[in-house]
């Protein structure tokens, strides 16, 4: 009875390793000076995280201040053979439109148990002459290594949300979670 016991704790034990995914604190300037090859000249965010199966740089950088038009680089990279290896690359960049992540707004989750990282980061648009004024919120999905898009507009007051063409593609799970903290997420 005993060997039942302790094979169904070590059973568990895997399962609950199999979807754990961590987050290691990176300081931002010193992983902008470390020589690390991202795009852009500045470091806005960067998040490493783990997963059971990936070892993931999530790096978003600009240009200098000022630099127009606005471009927001968002790039995955991944430990691959002992080596970092760019696997997502995304430009954000609108004429008249300048961009501004909200570093605390993001979530990391393995909703379909595949051991990879499954992520979700906002940002939010604004009119480069009053960057005080949010013209939209968006959500920005990472999922195998391709990014998919939710977006509310300040004109609606956020009670819509618009969707990626390739949005539908998400397996459900996936989508329930990303969806479950955009609708709680305060879009202002």
């Amino acid at each position: 009875m005993g060997k039942y016991v302790l094979l169904i704790l070590l059973s568990m034990g895997f399962y609950a390793a199999e979807g754990q995914v961590t987050t290691i604190s990176i300081n931002k300037e010193n992983f902008q000076s470390s020589g690390f090859p991202f795009k852009g000249k500045r470091v806005l965010q960067v998040e490493r995280i783990q997963t059971p199966k990936e070892d993931n740089y999530i790096v978003f950088s600009k240009e200098e201040r000022g630099a127009d038009p606005d471009k927001l680089y968002v790039q995955q990279f991944q430990q691959i053979d002992g080596m970092w290896q760019l696997v997502a690359d995304e430009l954000i960049s609108e004429e008249g439109i300048v961009t501004s992540i909200w570093e605390s707004r993001k979530a990391f989750f393995d909703a379909d148990k595949d051991g990879k990282l499954d992520a979700l980061f906002i940002y939010s648009r604004h009119p480069k002459d009053d960057l005080k004024k949010q013209l939209s919120c968006i959500g920005l999905v990472l999922y195998k290594n391709k990014f998919y898009r939710l977006r509310a507009e300040e004109a609606d007051g956020y009670s819509q949300t618009t969707f990626s063409d390739n949005y539908a593609s998400l397996p459900i799970e996936v989508r329930e979670n990303v969806e479950r903290y955009w609708n709680n997420l305060d879009k202002r």
